[in-house]
C-alpha cells in the first residue's frame, strides 16, 4: 500500500500505485494509507479496514461473536407507551449510569417526538424508563410536516449533569442531490428538510436512587416555542430566572463538539460524523454516505475546527450512525453496523440489514485491524403500525467503565438494549486506573 500525505492549503499529489492524482485539501497534515483502488466515480479510495469484508450467510457476518457479552432490555415498547423508540445516548455520572432516547407512538422523527430516560447504578438493573421531556407540539403522524424533539444527549456543567433535547421543525422531504422539495415523502424525496429550533436541557440526579429533575430551560438561540404546549409552560416559568445557567449549559454543549463543516469530494450528503482523536493528535472525523456508497467517509483535522474535504474509505458501513471510545492508550472502538458486503451499488440495495452491531479495534485511530459481533440479530416486532423501523441493534452509544465496554443502542428502532463486555474480550488490556470512564 502507498502512503499519501493530505493538508496544507492548497493542492497536493497522491501517489497511488503508479497513478498520480492532483486533490484540492483545505487545510490539516495527516499520513493517509490508500488502496490502490478507485470507487465507480473514480476517487482515491483511503485504507481504513484490514478486516475481512462481511459476509451475511454467516453468523455475526463472520466475524468473532461476543460470547461472554451480557444484554439487557431498558425499554420494552407497548402501544400505549410508543413503538418507535431511538437515538440512544449514554453517560455515566457520579457512578451513576443515565441512558436517554426518542420515543413516539407511531413513526421516526414524527410530530411531537420526546424523550425518555432511565438510569442504573451498575449498568444491569434498570429503573423504569419515565419523560425526561414531554413532547413539542402535538403528536402526529410518521412522515408528516412539523416540529418535534430528538435525544440530544447529555452534559456536565459545574459539576451538574444536565440532559438535552433538539428541536427540529421538519419542513419537507427532498429527493438526494436537493433539487428538488415537496411537502409529502415518496420514493424520491426520502430525505427530511429539517429547520433546527434549539435545545431545551435540565438537570438530572439519581445519586440518591431516585430521579430527580431540574425545570426545563431553553438554551440561548432556541426559536419561539409554540403556544399552549406542555413544554412551553415548563419553560415560559423559568425563562427570566436561569438565563445565566442556561448560558453556561449552551457553552458547555459547544464545547463538547467538534465544530466546523464537513463537506466530500463526491457525494453530496455526508452526514451523522463521528469525531475522535487519534493516537497521533489529530482529530478524525469518520461520516456516513447517504448516496449508499456503503462507505464511510473520513476527513482529518490538526485544530479539530477546519477539515479537509472527505474521502471514501473501505470501511464498510450498512449506513447507519456509530460511534467512537478512545481509551487511555489511545486505542480507538468504532460501534457501528459495518454491514456492507457490496460497495458502490445504491441502485441494487438501500440500506443493509444493520445486523450485527459491531466493535472493530484500531490502535492508532486510522487502521481497524479485527472487528467482533456484539449483537446479532434483527428486531422481531410487536408494536404495529409504526414507520421507519428495522434491523437489529443500531445506532449504539458506547463508554468505558471500570474495565468493561457499555453500548445503549436501539434494536429494530423499537427497544432499548444496552450491552456490556470486557476489554480482555476485545484482546485489550484492563487498565488499573485512569481509564475512560464517561463519554
Amino acid at each position: 500500500m502507498d502512503m499519501a500525505t493530505v493538508g496544507m492549503a492548497g493542492w497536493h499529489v497522491l501517489a497511488i500505485g503508479t497513478l498520480v492524482m492532483a486533490l484540492s485539501w483545505e487545510a490539516g497534515t495527516a499520513e493517509l494509507e490508500m488502496t490502490g483502488d478507485k470507487t465507480s466515480k473514480g476517487t482515491p479510495i483511503v485504507h481504513m479496514w484490514d478486516c475481512p469484508p462481511p459476509d451475511s450467510s454467516k453468523p455475526g457476518a463472520g466475524y468473532p461473536i461476543l460470547e461472554n457479552a451480557s444484554h439487557t432490555e431498558i425499554y420494552h415498547a407497548t402501544q400505549e407507551t410508543g413503538g418507535y423508540s431511538h437515538h440512544a445516548q449514554l453517560t455515566v455520572h457520579n457512578g451513576v449510569f443515565y441512558a436517554m432516547w426518542s420515543n413516539h407512538p407511531r413513526g421516526e422523527d414524527a410530530p411531537g417526538q420526546f424523550v425518555r430516560f432511565a438510569f442504573s447504578s451498575d449498568g444491569k438493573t434498570w429503573s423504569v424508563p419515565q419523560r425526561l421531556f414531554p413532547p413539542y407540539g402535538e403528536i402526529g403522524d410518521f412522515h408528516q410536516l412539523g416540529p418535534h424533539g430528538a435525544a440530544g444527549g447529555w452534559v456536565v456543567q459545574n459539576g451538574e449533569l444536565y440532559g438535552l433535547m433538539a428541536l427540529t421543525d421538519c419542513v419537507g422531504f427532498a429527493n438526494s442531490d436537493r433539487s428538488s422539495i415537496q411537502d409529502t415523502r415518496d420514493k424520491e424525496h426520502i430525505f427530511m428538510v429539517r429547520e433546527p429550533l434549539g435545545r431545551v436541557a435540565r438537570t438530572v440526579d439519581a445519586s440518591g436512587g431516585a430521579a430527580s429533575l431540574g425545570p426545563a430551560m431553553a438554551l440561548p438561540g432556541t426559536k419561539d416555542l409554540l403556544p399552549n404546549e406542555p413544554l412551553t409552560k415548563e419553560i415560559v416559568s423559568s425563562k427570566e430566572t436561569l438565563r445565566s445557567e442556561a448560558e453556561a449549559v449552551r457553552e458547555a454543549v459547544q464545547k463538547r463538539g467538534h465544530a466546523g463543516k464537513r463537506t466530500a469530494v463526491d457525494t453530496p450528503r455526508p452526514c451523522e460524523p463521528v469525531t475522535y482523536r487519534a493516537r497521533d493528535g489529530n482529530d478524525v472525523c469518520l461520516l456516513r454516505d447517504d448516496a449508499y456508497s456503503h462507505r464511510m467517509y473520513v476527513t482529518v483535522s490538526v485544530d479539530g475546527k477546519t477539515w479537509p474535504r472527505a474521502q471514501p474509505t473501505d470501511i464498510p458501513d450498512s449506513p447507519s450512525l456509530s460511534d467512537a471510545v478512545v481509551l487511555e492508550e489511545g486505542t480507538v472502538l468504532l460501534i457501528g453496523n459495518q454491514m456492507a458486503p457490496k460497495f458502490d451499488n445504491p441502485k441494487e440495495v438501500s440500506h443493509y440489514g444493520r445486523d450485527p452491531l459491531m466493535v472493530s479495534v484500531s490502535t492508532d485511530g486510522y487502521l481497524f485491524t479485527r472487528a467482533y459481533a456484539l449483537r446479532t440479530g434483527k428486531q422481531k416486532f410487536r408494536v404495529p403500525n409504526v414507520g421507519g423501523r428495522g434491523g437489529g441493534g443500531q445506532y449504539p452509544s458506547g463508554l468505558v467503565h471500570k474495565g468493561r465496554l457499555f453500548v445503549l443502542y436501539s434494536m429494530g428502532k423499537e427497544d432499548i438494549w444496552i450491552s456490556s463486555v470486557s476489554l480482555s474480550d476485545l484482546g485489550l488490556r484492563v487498565l488499573p486506573s485512569r481509564e475512560r470512564s464517561e463519554h
